[in-house]
């Protein structure tokens, strides 16, 4: 069960700044950038950090949206259900994202389901506040508003990966995403299962575990376990060029 560290961050202890304004910190340098002190103060006061534990749900599709995400550790998925139980990862959040859930310029509905892959600790700001600022800080608001055009962007060359390239060029986008965004190093343990992984890639589990086994036989990738390791990033890059 997710565990509530603090609930009003009035009551943090002065020597520790952790449950109060690192998450804000984190984002400094970018979305919370154009912010005064004393809007810093109203954003993050009654600030919830919360300890989710693997497998528990952050947000929920289809929720209200009343909250955004600060993820300060750990790994979690976000994913969009469907009606039929299939599910499409759209991409793995750590340390120093910043998720709104879809919602807060949209309906005030959740449009995706956020749930830890590890143990993930994270700050839950109120989505009213972050409005309230946006209407009153015109820098904040752009800096925002581009913070959610880079996350569109990306969905919709997800979009266009999945529907224009064949299986092999989705997997190794899979493999070099994990690499390049989420672990930076050649060798890495992945917290997902093998369907998960084919959900990454749009496609069946039978189909992902047969692509990924046809890449090591080629000595692109070793597996070992939850473990990959990647021995030729070049054929990786070829392939997804190629599609």
């Amino acid at each position: 069960m997710a565990k509530i560290i603090d609930i009003n961050c009035k009551t943090c202890p002065q020597k520790d700044n952790d449950c109060c304004k690192t998450c804000v910190d984190t984002h400094k340098a970018s979305v919370f950038a154009p912010l005064t002190t004393s809007e810093i103060d109203f954003l993050i006061d009654g600030k919830q950090q919360i300890i989710y534990n693997p497998g528990e749900t952050i947000i929920k599709q289809n929720t209200s949206s009343t909250t955004v995400v600060c993820i300060k550790e750990g790994l979690a998925k976000v994913y969009v259900e469907s009606n039929t139980g299939k599910n499409v990862i759209l991409r793995i959040a750590s340390h120093g994202d910043f998720i709104t859930g879809g919602g807060l310029f949209n309906g005030s509905i959740q449009h995706f389901s956020i749930s830890a892959l590890t143990q993930v600790k994270c700050c839950l700001v109120n989505s009213a506040k972050l409005t309230a600022l946006f209407s009153e800080n015109a820098d904040f608001a752009v800096v925002l508003l581009r913070h959610h055009t880079k996350q569109n962007n990306f969905l919709l060359q997800k979009l266009v990966n999945h529907t224009q390239k064949y299986m092999p060029g989705r997997v190794a986008d899979t493999i070099l995403y994990l690499k390049k965004e989420i672990f930076q190093t050649n060798s890495f343990q992945v917290p997902l299962t093998r369907t998960e992984l084919a959900e990454m890639s749009n496609m069946t589990k039978e189909s992902f575990v047969r692509i990924l086994q046809q890449f090591k036989e080629s000595n692109i990738i070793k597996t070992q376990g939850n473990t990959i390791e990647i021995m030729d990033e070049n054929s990786l890059i070829e392939i997804s060029r190629n599609g």
